[in-house]
Formats: structure tokens, sequence, C-alpha cells
């Protein structure tokens, strides 16, 4: 079942008064099933802060204090089944960091921009919604070169604060969470959209660019002090309804084009963490499996708990894959169950779908997170 939204300047008023009740009546049930929810086990017991660099699918709230105007989750449909009101997150609840977070016995971590924060000693969230490696592909958004600078004005100010041994103790035991590249691919989809296939030379050449500044990056927090590392592989980019509307494609399958370069990437990466692991003293990483995880599920829904693994729950368009999502002056669909569904809007996965993820992030077994789990990476030594 879908409710049919129109929002513009003119009804603004009108619809922000009519819709809480709204979504009171519609989802009641799926936020009692959410909250009721039990993180995994052992959680208390270690408790080192958690950084998180990333784009859209890790932003719990940063691009809000960013001042980009129509990038953030401003309005509703976003934050219905958890927060019940937009909380910053593109997805109707919370995502992948916020039940890391919860997982390790640390509070929801606040976005670096957040107005006023003063204490760093329990992690910082700094991914922001269209973020890049390559800053030259969205010069308006907070790419990971500006979030990294962000992270080392952040260590200034934490050993101003502790000291510099033991702010130094405090970074080296911290875990540093990643989920960026996938946009530097949709990028180069999007530009060549009329030119399909890519020829091999623009895929590689993409690549490279993409993982030689990644592995700066990731350098540079290394010599911060960071020792552990979690990266999320690129997903199923070719999966999002979004792609498969800008492609126009038909049927259940997914845009090969994407998912081509993301298997690339994710292939070479590994073997770039391996080589970093033997460079760097101290190194440890856990790689999270997160383009086989979304795969399983468009393939089999069913037996993942969900009705609905190719359209999202709001939008427009084929696949609801235009993102016209809370968006002034569109008319969008909002289906009535989120829990029934794979992907929340275009390109975002819903809250239960991300806490499917993240219980595998967490805990686990080798197939889908290696050579560390979360669970076992926040407790390494």
């Amino acid at each position: 079942m879908y409710v049919l939204y129109y929002q513009n300047s003119i009804k603004m008023t009108r619809s922000t008064k009519m819709f809480p009740a709204l979504q009171l009546l519609i989802f009641a049930v799926p936020t009692l099933i959410i909250c009721v929810s039990v993180p995994p086990s052992n959680a208390d017991h270690y408790k080192p802060p958690l950084y998180v660099f990333g784009d859209s699918l890790f932003d719990n709230g940063m691009t809000l204090y960013y001042g980009v105007k129509g990038v953030a989750a401003e309005f509703w449909p976003y934050g219905q089944t958890y927060f019940h009101k937009p909380a910053g997150r593109l997805n109707d609840g919370r995502v992948i960091p916020d039940f890391i977070a919860e997982y390790a016995g640390l509070p929801f971590l606040p976005p670096y921009l957040l107005p006023g924060l003063q204490d760093f000693t329990k992690g910082i969230n700094f991914a922001s919604a269209g973020a890049c490696v390559l800053v030259d592909l969205r010069p308006r958004t907070i790419n990971l070169k500006k979030q990294v600078d962000y992270f080392k004005e952040m260590v200034i100010k934490l050993k101003q604060q502790l000291g510099v041994a033991q702010a130094n103790k405090l970074l080296s035991e911290a875990v540093y969470m990643f989920n960026i590249g996938g946009n530097d691919y949709v990028n180069l989809l999007e530009k060549n959209v009329k030119k399909l296939p890519l020829s091999n030379f623009k895929k590689k050449r993409r690549m490279n660019k993409v993982l030689g500044d990644l592995t700066i990056h990731i350098k540079e927090i290394y010599n911060q002090g960071g020792r552990k590392f979690a990266f999320q592989k690129i997903g199923s980019l070719g999966c999002m309804p979004s792609m498969k509307y800008l492609v126009s494609y038909k049927g259940t399958g997914c845009v090969q084009e994407l998912q081509e370069l993301a298997e690339m990437h994710n292939t070479a990466f590994d073997a770039i963490v391996q080589k970093l692991e033997t460079q760097l003293p101290g190194f440890k990483y856990s790689i999270y499996d997160f383009y086989t995880s979304i795969y399983l599920r468009i393939l089999n829904g069913s037996s993942y708990g969900f009705v609905d693994t190719q359209t999202a729950c709001c939008g427009s368009g084929s696949y609801n894959g235009g993102f016209t999502c809370q968006k002034q002056g569109y008319i969008f669909s909002v289906c009535s169950n989120p829990n029934d569904y794979l992907w929340f809007d275009a390109a975002h996965p819903t809250d239960k779908a991300n806490q499917a993820f993240s219980k595998e992030f967490w805990s686990g077994g080798s197939d889908l997170v290696a050579p560390y789990n979360l669970m076992n990476l926040f407790a390494a030594n």
C-alpha cells in the first residue's frame, strides 16, 4: 500500500500539522518491533571510541550543519520509524554506525559540526551525504579529504583537553570506520549514461584515482595514531533503485556496469589493505562484504524478511528511483510499512535493513567480515 504525498511551499504549514498523527497511525507496529530489538551481547566489556568517515549511508546529521540545501534529511518521511521525526539520516530510522555504537556500548555519535560539541572521547561521526573520495567530483559536499581535515582538527582539540599522552592512548584504542567510494563510481556512470558500456580504460582510471587517494587518507589517520580500521565494501551499486531508474533498466536484476565497478574496486581494495597491514606496524582491520550482503537480499529477499527488494519505499518513477522523497514541489509515494522494504529511498536502505547489516558487521562470520568482525576488532589490543 502506498500513500501519495504532495509537498509545496503553499501547503507546507497545513501538511506539517497533518502528518505526525498519520505517521503514528501507520507506523505504530514497526516502531514497536524496532524498539524491542536486542543488540548482540558482550557490548559492556569494551568501549573504545568510534570515529566514522563516509557518505550518506553513514551520515547521521553532519550535512544538516554544513549549509547545503536539499541534501540532508530535513523533512517527513525521513526518520519516521525510529526517531518519529527527521533526524539527519536518509532513511526511516538509524544508519549502520548508530547500531555499531549501540553494540559497542557507546551513545549515538554526534556529527562533528554539531554546534557546541566539546566531548570527542566516545567518538565522532564525520560522514556526510554525497561525499566522494575524489575532491573535484562534488565540490559542495564534505568529501573524504575534508572529513580527514576535520578529524585532524579534532585531534588537536582532544590533545588540548586530555593531554598528549592520554589522547594518543585513546586514538590508538579507537576504531575508525569507513564507507566511501560508491559516489565516485555513481558519478562516472551519471556522466557517461549515454555512452555505455564504459571502456575498461575509464573504469581503471577512475578506480586507480579513488584507491590512490583513499590509501593516502587511511595513512593520514594512521599517522595521527589510528591502528584499528573497519571498512565497509562498496555495496551493490547497480541494484540501487536510483541507478535502475537512471538507465531505464527493466527487470529484477541490477545494472551491470556499476556492479562490475563495485566488484573491481572491492577486489583491488582488499589487496591494498592486506599490503597496508604488512607496511604499518600495529595496523589491524576488518572488511565487511556489504556488496554480497545486499546482493543476496536482492536475489532472495523473502529469506531475509523483505517483501520488496527492488522498489524503494519512498520516491517516484520506476522502482521509486527518482530522488524526490521529502522534496518540496514534487509528488512522491511513501509505503505504509518500511519494514517490508530493503530500500527506503532511491539509494538508502531502511532501518530494518541497516540493523541486519550491522549485526553481520559486528558479529558475523569470516564469510562476510574478515579477518576480524567488529566485535573482535573493538576488543583487540
